[in-house]
């Protein structure tokens, strides 16, 4: 028998190639940040996101599991704050996992949209 996959899309926040300087709105700019993937949450857009500790790369900060489609994981990666202001850069990537009971976080089943 052949499993159904579900789609998730994993958006990574990427330190750019030449980041923003320290300003006095860092502190505002962080809060907005926090408080948009916060609302995303709530919403049942993301699934589960939060910074990342890096080992072996140095430009992932941080990464979130979007229960949307790719374009609108990053359409709404892009309204983020943070990435407004040049903080990060975005990428995007599509996760396919076997669909079956799970637990991530506070979340304990993936069966959302069953694609077959």
């Amino acid at each position: 028998m052949i499993r159904p996959f579900q789609k998730l899309t994993i958006v990574r926040l990427i330190t750019p190639k030449t980041p923003v300087p320290d300003t006095p709105e860092d502190e505002a700019i962080h809060a907005a940040h926090v408080n948009y993937l916060k609302s995303l949450g709530d919403q049942g857009i993301i699934l589960a996101n939060g910074p990342v500790r890096r080992h072996d790369s140095t430009e992932v900060r941080g990464m979130g599991l979007y229960l949307v489609d790719i374009e609108e994981a990053r359409r709404l990666a892009h309204l983020d704050p943070a990435v407004q202001k040049g903080w990060f850069e975005v990428q995007c990537d599509e996760w396919l996992i076997p669909v079956r009971p799970r637990t991530i976080a506070d979340k304990t089943d993936l069966e959302l949209d069953v694609p077959f």
